[in-house]
C-alpha cells in the first residue's frame, strides 16, 4: 500500500552556525547520519506544532518558527513518499539536551555542513540557498 509522510525540519542558526544532530548508531533509519532537527507530522498537529514538539523532544529547545525555507518531495521506496517542509527557526535558549535517538550535536559552520550533511540534504540546501543564510 502506498504511504505519504509529512516531515518538518528546522534550520536553527546561532552565531553564523546551524544546529545539526547525529542519529544514534542503533537507529533503524539513517543510523549515524547528520541532519537538522525535525520529524514526522502527527495526525491533528499543525506544521508549526510538530516542529516545536520535535525540537523539545530531540534537543530540549523551545523555538519560534520564522518562515518556510523550502518544500520538496522524494521517495524512500517505491511505495513511500516523503513531503518535506524546512523552516527557519529561532530560539532564545542555548542548553542542548539530546534525546536517546541522537548521539551528538554540533553548531556547524558552512564548511562543517558540507562535510557532515548527506549529499541529498546539501543538494536541497544548495538549490534553495539555505547555506547563503550563513554569509
Amino acid at each position: 500500500m502506498n504511504e505519504i509522510k509529512v516531515v518538518v525540519k528546522g534550520v536553527l542558526i546561532r552565531d553564523n552556525r546551524i544546529l545539526i544532530i547525529k542519529r544514534s548508531h542503533t537507529d533503524s533509519f539513517g543510523a549515524e547520519t547528520w541532519e537538522v532537527v525535525g520529524g514526522n507530522l502527527n495526525f491533528g498537529e499543525s506544521l508549526e506544532e510538530a516542529l516545536k514538539r520535535e525540537f523539545l523532544e530531540e534537543v530540549g529547545l523551545r523555538i519560534t518558527v520564522k518562515s518556510l525555507l523550502f518544500s520538496t518531495t522524494f521517495f524512500t521506496s517505491n511505495d513511500r513518499q516523503i513531503v518535506l517542509l524546512s523552516y527557519l527557526c529561532e530560539s532564545e535558549e542555548s542548553q542542548i539536551s539530546l534525546s536517546s535517538e541522537h548521539e551528538q550535536y554540533l553548531w556547524a559552520s558552512k564548511e562543517e555542513l558540507l562535510t557532515f550533511l548527506p549529499k541529498e540534504i546539501l543538494a536541497d540546501y544548495e538549490l534553495y540557498d539555505v547555506l547563503d543564510l550563513l554569509e
